[in-house]
């Protein structure tokens, strides 16, 4: 499939275009009579989503009281840790916003990985209850990409690559620090209607060439392994981050 390019020249016309397309697919999950789940991801990407999505006029405009809260992947540490995405989303976006706190579904850091993730999991199917046999479908899932070419915490040449039973997996192992984590497997991303990628700063040109280059045989980054089987993919990309891609 091609994905969808979005190039912004600065941050703040990505922030606004980023929000500006998560607020209309909250509005279309509303149309269509769902709530909007949406899987969140930490990093740079909650700073650079929340500041125009919590501004005015968006943020009158959006029903946060449809959404569910969910995360692509977390770190295993307490909830109030630097280190927690939960703790990044909570101070941008959830403080500012009506979202219900029982729609907010951050893992239970009270638990082993192992077992975090079975109840994370649990919790998905109780939310978007998929039918016998078949993967959850998100409404969104919204990722960022390392300088390695990882996304969510799936890392390049890691077993969970080929993961096909769990939804989602503790990773013990993670490269950087801290190296316990939870992360969505691969065919929940990809089941996801759209996962929108979000990639700033002139440090991930390369691995984002890399992406748009891949082709089949040899190891690809995960974030080239990321193609929605029937939804969207869509990139958005300041112009430090895309220098290296042709149009």
């Amino acid at each position: 499939m091609n994905p969808a390019i979005h190039l912004l020249p600065t941050p703040e016309d990505l922030s606004k275009a980023l929000a500006s397309k998560v607020a209309e697919l909250a509005g279309q999950a509303g149309r269509e009579g769902r709530r909007f789940t949406v899987a969140l991801s930490g990093g740079s990407l909650m700073e650079i989503l929340s500041r125009s999505l919590v501004s005015e006029p968006l943020r009158s405009a959006i029903d946060w009281t449809a959404w569910e809260a969910f995360w692509a992947d977390e770190r295993c540490v307490s909830l109030d840790s630097p280190d927690s995405n939960f703790a990044a989303a909570k101070k941008l976006l959830f403080d500012q916003v009506d979202i219900p706190r029982d729609q907010i579904h951050a893992l239970d850091d009270r638990l082993e990985p192992a077992e975090a993730a079975r109840a994370y999991q649990s919790t998905i199917k109780r939310i978007l209850q998929p039918q016998n046999g078949q993967l959850p479908r998100f409404d969104l899932i919204l990722l960022g990409m390392g300088e390695d070419g990882h996304t969510a915490s799936l890392f390049p040449g890691h077993r969970l690559l080929q993961e096909v039973q769990q939804w989602a997996a503790p990773v013990f192992d993670a490269p950087k620090a801290p190296a316990e984590r939870i992360t969505l497997t691969l065919p929940v991303i990809n089941q996801a209607r759209e996962v929108i990628f979000v990639v700033t700063g002139e440090n991930k040109a390369s691995a984002l060439q890399a992406v748009f280059q891949a082709e089949g045989g040899g190891q690809r980054l995960p974030a080239a392994m990321v193609s929605p089987i029937n939804g969207t993919l869509r990139w958005f990309l300041d112009s430090a981050a895309g220098k290296n891609l042709a149009f």
